[in-house]
């Protein structure tokens, strides 16, 4: 759970390095090693909601996702995949992440165009599919990215938690994020994301965590634009880990040696 230009790299980086203290960074590896399953099925839904709390658009779409922790180079390999089946409009797009090892890349199939391209990095700060989130907004950030500075202990939204700044060292469309970090699961509940010239942009926070076979998960969860007032939901309705994942992805036909490539992104299956 770590995300976050070039402009204000010298600057972030020598500004960071003075409230960098051991503790926040303590921390943030304690967030970085939470354990996670190997893989993941979950049918989720999102909605895009204007400021007068009206839901623009619903969505409903499967994710498949993989996790090798450490796998390269002491990074882990992720591998990420959105499928979208509702609304009948949408249903066709599709989204490919795979964070590190021989095949990094984003990519997407849009239900208007069958072929899949990829989203190069100068995409970073553009809008996720129509969301509040950016391309950029889903790079998970490794520790040494950033600089982190313990603030304070804090219950936020009814969850203890340990706040920490953290400011790039590392190329990055935020000057800082601030995280409220639940010391019971040392996942982020709550995120301010500040913009280049420290003003407040976004907000995430994470309603929901459940304990699904021995692993924390947030299966609810929102993005605010603050300038905007428009917020993105996401909400799990339905997940399983790790066998039992890669059963239902039999049972859906779906093979798991091929789901994370372009081709599953032109097919489906």
């Amino acid at each position: 759970m770590k995300r976050l230009s070039t402009i204000f790299t010298v600057m972030a980086f020598t500004a960071a390095a003075v409230f960098a203290d051991a503790k926040g960074t303590e921390i943030m590896t304690q967030v970085h090693d939470v354990k996670k399953p190997l893989y993941t099925v979950a049918k989720a839904e999102m909605n895009l909601i204007s400021k007068n709390g009206s839901v623009d658009e619903h969505r409903i779409f499967w994710e498949y996702g993989s996790n090798q922790q450490k796998a390269d180079k002491g990074k882990d390999i992720t591998k990420l995949v959105m499928n979208f089946i509702e609304p009948a409009s949408y249903a066709g797009t599709r989204f490919l992440q795979i964070e590190n090892g021989p095949e990094d890349g984003k990519f997407v199939r849009l239900a208007t165009d069958p072929s899949p391209r990829r989203v190069n990095s100068s995409e970073d700060s553009k809008s996720f599919l129509g969301t509040d989130i950016t391309y950029g907004d889903l790079k998970t950030r490794e520790v040494e990215d950033d600089n982190h500075q313990f603030l304070r202990d804090e219950t936020k939204n009814g969850f203890n938690c340990q706040v920490v700044e953290c400011t790039p060292i590392t190329d990055s469309q935020y000057s800082k994020r601030i995280l409220w970090i639940d010391t019971a699961t040392m996942y982020p509940v709550y995120t301010e994301l500040y913009d280049k010239k420290g003003k407040l942009e976004k907000v995430l926070t994470v309603k929901t965590i459940k304990n699904i076979d021995g692993y924390n998960i947030p299966t609810e969860n929102q993005c605010q634009d603050v300038n905007s007032g428009h917020t993105t939901t996401l909400k799990v309705n339905a997940i399983v880990v790790d066998n039992k994942a890669l059963a239902l992805m039999q049972k859906m036909n779906i093979n798991p040696k091929t789901v994370w490539t372009q081709n599953f992104l032109k097919t489906g299956k």
